[in-house]
């Protein structure tokens, strides 16, 4: 690294730098404060080679000459090795420089940030290819004194943290990591807490089945560092979130009590205070029978500092049972400025809806109405009536697409909407978009005419197939015309049957006409011994209308993986409507050949969805669609233990690529039944944390243990 040194006591730099960086710049732009919020050393710690607690046995300035004539000095600091917590070292002492440290360009002529005689801990890591180095780097830990922690001896409570992160690093579930934080977190108070609850956080499903979750949080709630008080109150929101309840009740009771004396002391931090009103939310949906909670929330929600904690005494209120409370978040909704932002305002309706539902779709009418007359955002109130199935709100949403200046945004929420109210009076609206040139909002129209399904709409969008340019279009609309019967788009479908990306969507429209010149043109089609696409082209619009000849070929055909048209098969199985193909495509989930694993797994999440018989064709499968569908098409037992048999290996092996994975969960989600708790419970365990998957799994449990499910 330099080029001369004029220092004989200077040794060679060591081989080991700092924390594995996962922020590549978090070594070089440490941030002013030194709180410790959210400290987060479980990474560092995981990814290390070598961890130890040191004395600074010296500090010296080194000379160096950089280009030839500039002398520039440094510091030398050399460490005493105390205590080795993880991997190997020999040698009586450790010498590193500034930018070792993490430091960067420290300037020489400024007092050392260590001084000789003080214990620190050391977490360091092989540098791979790199000139330059940190201490530490992890998430959290963005400041020096977080990167190399200062220790009051070789005994300092925080020692005994690392050990615990060490063994959690290298435990085998996320149980077991849960239990080794909490273990430790017993009998640890001030800084040393900060890193465990940051981890701990991330495994808060776990922590909410341990009976000394909340004993231990609570007591932590009142410790004099900002930073531990935070990270507490941080973990027991997410812990009361997951809806596990103790098995006393009265352990909720010392949490109701911890977290009103914070709302109701001089605490400074809004985050801490905001996040305190999050967790009364989540404990009150468990027990609700807290005399003040009341009259503290409807006061946090007209006072409190920030419109953070305000939303959240809102949300917290839609959770008490009493006319105060109700009244109280209707009318903290019916003040709510028209230009609040659109996630915020959300959230308000949401809490009037679960208080008082019809309340609230007579605040959210009344300020649809205000809103267009002053030209705000209608996103929030259009969603949310869409989702409430209000009638009384198409006038208004009709009157509200005939604005001046409507912006794009909510000229695709007025479509969604209308599209879920399933109100004809909507449809010359959609009809007169489509023929405009607005290619960004012609799918949400296409959606709204595809959930309305009604003849009505199927009449007045027959002259848009002609004038249609787009072909995904002009196929959605071909479907539309054919579930009421009308055949224009008969030839179309038949024209782009083999394409490539078209054969689902032109089988569907076949499927939904039923003309008696499929089954003719179809099977002249086979009889020709065509080539492979269209041989399973025309197996997949024979099938899907119903010929038994076809499905049977279909069977045959997926019996035998190395079948060079099982892909196409597969494919043709998911919309052909018979259960008597699923069990044979289920097995296909376990091909070694990727391909036609996904292709399979696709299959039948689209079977399961309904996809062959719903209006809104292919979207029927997404994820959205998915959460609103009631019920999925008839099979016999054995046939659900085949699909549960063959997606549950796929859902619960880390090793499987993510797409396969996230098709594997929406068809458990679609089938549910008895098993599906402990699925999602499996999937917890062995998911890697932060996973998208993690979450979705995380959620779902959630939902089943919420009232009613």
């Amino acid at each position: 690294m330099f080029a001369r040194v004029n220092s004989s006591g200077v040794r060679a730099r060591s081989w080991f730098v700092g924390l594995v960086l996962l922020y590549g710049a978090a070594c070089q732009s440490a941030k002013a404060q030194e709180g410790f919020e959210g400290w987060n050393l479980e990474p560092g710690v995981g990814q290390a080679h070598l961890v130890m607690v040191v004395r600074v046995a010296s500090i010296s300035k080194v000379t160096m000459v950089e280009g030839a004539k500039t002398d520039v000095a440094l510091r030398e600091y050399r460490f005493q090795p105390i205590r080795r917590l993880k991997g190997i070292f020999q040698r009586d002492q450790l010498s590193m420089t500034a930018t070792d440290l993490g430091l960067g360009g420290e300037d020489g002529s400024n007092a050392p940030p260590l001084k000789e005689g003080e214990y620190r801990l050391l977490i360091l890591a092989q540098a791979r290819g790199q000139t330059l180095g940190c201490v530490s780097a992890a998430p959290g830990a963005t400041t020096f004194a977080e990167r190399v922690p200062l220790l009051t001896g070789p005994d300092d409570p925080l020692v005994g943290v690392v050990d615990t992160l060490i063994q959690v690093a290298d435990a085998s579930s996320r149980e077991e990591r849960a239990t080794l934080l909490l273990k430790r977190l017993e009998g640890v108070n001030g800084l040393a807490a900060v890193p465990l609850l940051t981890s701990l956080r991330q495994r808060a499903d776990r922590a909410a089945a341990d009976e000394r979750t909340l004993r231990v949080l609570t007591r932590l709630l009142h410790d004099h560092s900002s930073a531990v008080r935070e990270g507490a109150v941080d973990v027991l929101r997410e812990v009361l979130a997951t809806r596990i309840k103790p098995r006393e009740s009265r352990e909720l009771d010392g949490v109701a009590n911890g977290l009103r004396e914070i709302l109701e002391s001089d605490e400074p931090l809004t985050t801490i205070r905001a996040s305190a009103v999050e967790a009364l939310g989540h404990l009150l949906s468990l027990k609700s029978d807290f005399s003040w909670a009341t009259g503290l929330l409807i006061t946090q929600s007209a006072n409190a500092r920030t419109l953070r904690e305000r939303a959240a005494a809102v949300a917290a209120l839609s959770h008490i049972s009493n006319s105060q409370a109700s009244g109280a978040v209707l009318e903290a909704l019916a003040k709510l400025p028209l230009d609040e932002q659109p996630a915020r305002e959300a959230e308000y309706i949401r809490a009037a809806v679960r208080a008082d539902a019809s309340g609230a779709e007579r605040v959210v009418l009344g300020r649809l109405q205000r809103s267009t007359q002053s030209r705000e955002s209608l996103q929030s109130e259009m969603e949310w009536l869409g989702i409430m199935g209000s009638k009384e709100s198409v006038p208004l949403l009709l009157a509200a697409a005939n604005q001046p200046g409507l912006s794009q945004v909510d000229q695709q929420f007025i479509a969604w909407t209308l599209g879920r109210l399933k109100d004809d009076r909507a449809v010359p609206l959609l009809v007169s978009w489509m023929r405009g040139n607005n290619h960004q909002l012609k799918p949400f129209v296409l959606t709204a005419l595809e959930s309305l399904d009604s003849d009505l709409a199927a009449r007045e969008a027959r002259p848009l197939l002609k004038t249609e340019a787009i072909l995904p279009y002009k196929l959605r609309l071909a479907r539309l015309l054919a579930r009421h019967q009308i055949a224009d788009g008969y030839s179309l479908a038949t024209e782009h049957l083999a394409d490539e990306g078209n054969t689902t969507p032109a089988t569907l429209i076949l499927a939904a006409l039923g003309d008696a010149r499929t089954t003719k043109d179809l099977s002249a089609i086979l009889e020709a011994r065509p080539d492979r696409r269209w041989h399973v082209a025309a197996l997949s619009g024979l099938a899907a209308t119903g010929n038994a000849g076809a499905r049977q070929q279909l069977r045959e055909i997926l019996s035998n993986d190395r079948n060079p048209l099982v892909v196409g098969a597969a494919e043709a199985a998911g919309i052909a409507g018979d259960p008597e193909l699923i069990a044979p495509l289920a097995k296909l989930v376990a091909s070694r050949n990727r391909q036609l694993s996904v292709t399979a797994l696709i299959a039948l999440q689209r079977y399961l969805a309904g996809v062959g018989t719903s209006p809104l064709g292919l979207a029927a499968a997404e994820a959205e669609n998915i959460a609103r569908r009631p019920a999925i098409p008839e099979m016999s037992a054995q046939t659900r233990e085949a699909i549960v048999s063959a997606v549950s290996p796929i859902l619960l092996d880390s090793y499987v690529d993510y797409e396969s994975r996230q098709h594997a969960l929406a068809i458990a989600k679609l089938l549910r039944g008895d098993s599906f708790g402990k699925l999602m419970a499996d999937l917890s365990e062995v998911e890697m944390e932060g996973s998208a998957l993690l979450i979705d799994a995380q959620l779902e449990a959630r939902r089943l243990r919420e009232p009613g499910k």
